[in-house]
């Protein structure tokens, strides 16, 4: 028996049985209590959250090294040193 190659193989499947089991639990009349529950519909929502956050930890990272660039530059060229106005 050959072994399966396809690394997502088990993904699909996984997912392909979940939703043969929530389309029978439909037929069933199992319908208003299975679709708060969801298997199906909790993973999209934890997909869809992880991109969020990890768009928002990127964007934060971005920001981050932006003001730290700006600063150097800043302290560089002296301009967060109080001028002194000498007038003579």
């Amino acid at each position: 028996m050959a072994l399966v190659r396809d690394p997502c193989f088990w993904k699909r499947f996984s997912t392909a049985v979940h939703m043969d089991e929530e389309s029978k639990a439909v037929n069933q009349g199992a319908h208003a209590k299975h679709d708060a529950a969801s298997w199906l519909s909790r993973e999209r929502r934890k997909s869809k959250r992880s991109i969020i956050w990890g768009c928002v930890i990127f964007l934060a990272v971005v920001l981050i090294i932006i003001v730290s660039v700006v600063l150097s530059w800043l302290a560089k060229n002296n301009w967060l040193q109080p001028r002194l106005d000498v007038t003579k």
